[in-house]
């Protein structure tokens, strides 16, 4: 069941889902939490099974303990669920990370690689490993100016006050 009695430094990633794109051309993420980041059920989420893409789903609802969403156009992030060459068990191995950003779709679907590597910008690239505490995630989420309200990463400019 999903709550917040968790404190920052206890609740753990299990999953990130890429849910899509808005009408805005926005990237539509959950962060999913769990205190007992090794109470999974491997077989019935298929996180076995290769490839990701089509088989791993996230965990049931009373393995999570928080969902943190994320509505961005600054980023985009590849999650390991759309992965066709390996399984997700290679995130929770930390072989692999579960999202990491990736160069900007444009409206026609083609990758912006070259702002990705900006040496201007000066901004490490997202990456979000299996287990990592809500706290480290807070800490890198404020590189790129994002806070977290509620049960939302909100970018700093898009809070109105």
């Amino acid at each position: 069941m999903v709550s917040n009695e968790y404190n920052n430094d206890e609740l753990g990633l299990i999953y990130v889902h890429k849910i899509g794109k808005n009408i805005k051309y926005q990237g539509l993420y959950e962060f999913i939490f769990s205190h007992d980041i090794s109470n999974i059920d491997v077989e019935m989420w298929n996180w076995d099974k290769s490839p990701a893409c089509d088989n791993a789903t996230p965990p049931t609802e009373n393995y999570i303990d928080r969902i943190i969403s994320l509505k961005t156009d600054t980023f985009d992030l590849f999650c390991l669920h759309q992965a066709v060459d390996r399984e997700y068990m290679h995130g929770y191995h930390t072989i692999h990370a579960l999202a990491y950003e990736t160069g900007k779709e444009d409206q026609d679907g083609y990758v912006q690689y070259e702002n990705l590597m900006d040496a201007d910008e000066d901004l490490p690239l997202l990456v979000f490993h299996y287990g990592m505490t809500l706290d480290q995630i807070l800490d890198i989420f404020k590189t790129r100016k994002f806070v977290l309200r509620d049960d939302e990463f909100i970018e700093v400019s898009q809070i109105k006050f």
